[in-house]
């Protein structure tokens, strides 16, 4: 009896704490984000090239090989941007980040 009188007093105590609690699992579940993979689309070699972030998108224009001059791919982890990943980097430093090559 006094469950059922308990209940009833704070019923919306009760269903506020369920839908917040709803809501914030909804919310931790939106910050989980997947590392993105960025492939070079420009033909340009010169010094810090391959740092310039607008050379950079996530998709493939030309097939990526082991060997070549231009890198092919970056990972960028979760939380971090391409600027980030790639900021004061030269073209040696890029292309020891990048996997495959393009010729």
């Amino acid at each position: 009896m006094k469950i059922k009188q308990f209940l009833k007093i704070n019923a919306i105590a009760i269903l506020a704490v369920m839908f917040i609690g709803s809501i914030m699992s909804f919310k931790l579940w939106e910050k989980k984000s997947v590392p993105v993979t960025y492939f070079y689309n420009s033909s340009d070699i010169t010094a810090g090239a391959f740092a310039n972030t607008s050379h950079w998108q996530t998709t493939n224009a030309s097939a990526c090989e082991d060997e070549g001059e231009r890198p092919c791919s970056i990972v960028v982890p979760d939380g971090q941007t391409l600027s980030g990943v790639l900021s004061g980097k030269n073209n040696d430093q890029v292309l020891s980040m990048s996997t495959n090559r393009k010729p």
